[in-house]
């Protein structure tokens, strides 16, 4: 057996390769032997690949169902890795090996989180709390392991880290939802308060067209109940003409009478005779 080290950031990444601890066929031992060859040489696609030829070789083979978690651990394939992980402990009777399995479980979900946190995206704070899971299932079988301990008290830390960044964006969002809210309400109260004014508005301006329309009606109705007015002043030029009418009239008037007069006088000069 062979003791890998591996550090990513301040993650303890211990894989196990085991080479033939275990009973197992002799054309299964040597496909695995050819895997443990590939995988040491970084050819991690090939060696997964012997394993899988080893285990159909012989189901009961758990090393090459061990090491074939940790081919698929350095391939990015991390479900396929604790699913073998997870095989292997239920066929182990070792709390060692145990121990071994729930440690690299417990790393293939730290090192998820770590991967999909640095491509950008938002990791699920479940990839913490499995972590966290297996590295305690680890210590029960191999309570001193200090690796073991260093990884879970580094999970428990992200975790925290991540508790409060949740935290802090679940209190962001309900501040950007209060101002929002806020934005909405005065909104709704301008809006209330236009709508009041738009509305006594019109009713001002109804009741002053009603008050007009009394006020008209008032006035026809007094109309009616007085006598009718003399006509209006004539205009100084009607009047100008109408006393020239008058003036003619009179002259005429005056002609006729004096000519009445000649005509007496006329008569009494005659003398009767």
């Amino acid at each position: 057996m062979k003791k890998l080290i591996k550090f990513k950031a301040v993650l303890i990444l211990k894989l196990f390769v085991f080479g033939s601890l275990h009973s197992q066929s002799i054309e299964s031992r040597l496909i695995l032997k050819e895997g443990n060859n590939s995988y040491k040489k970084g050819d991690f696609e090939n060696s997964s690949n012997s394993y899988n030829n080893s285990i159909a070789e012989d189901q009961d083979n758990i090393d090459a169902i061990y090491n074939n978690g940790n081919s698929s651990m350095m391939t990015g394939d991390f479900q396929i890795a604790r699913e073998n992980f997870n095989h292997f402990i239920s066929k182990s009777k070792s709390d060692e090996d145990k121990s071994k399995a729930h440690y690299n479980i417990g790393n293939s979900f730290l090192t998820q989180y770590a991967k999909e946190a640095k491509e950008g995206g938002q990791p699920s704070s479940e990839y913490l709390e499995n972590a966290v899971n297996e590295y305690k299932k680890s210590l029960r079988y191999s309570p001193n392991d200090s690796d073991t301990r260093y990884n879970l008290s580094y999970a428990l830390k992200m975790m925290q880290n991540q508790e409060n960044k949740d935290q802090e964006n679940k209190d962001k969002e309900n501040k950007d939802k209060e101002n929002k809210d806020k934005e909405n309400k005065d909104k709704e109260n301008k809006d209330q308060e236009n709508k009041d004014q738009k509305k006594k508005n019109q009713e001002k301006k109804d009741q002053e067209n009603k008050d007009q329309e009394k006020k008209n009606q008032e006035k026809k109705d007094q109309e009616k109940k007085e006598p009718k007015e003399k006509k209006p002043n004539e205009s100084k030029e009607q009047a100008i003409k109408n006393l020239d009418a008058i003036n003619g009239d009179e002259e005429k008037v005056l002609l006729k009478v004096n000519r009445k007069k000649g005509n007496e006088k006329k008569k009494s000069k005659t003398k009767d005779w």
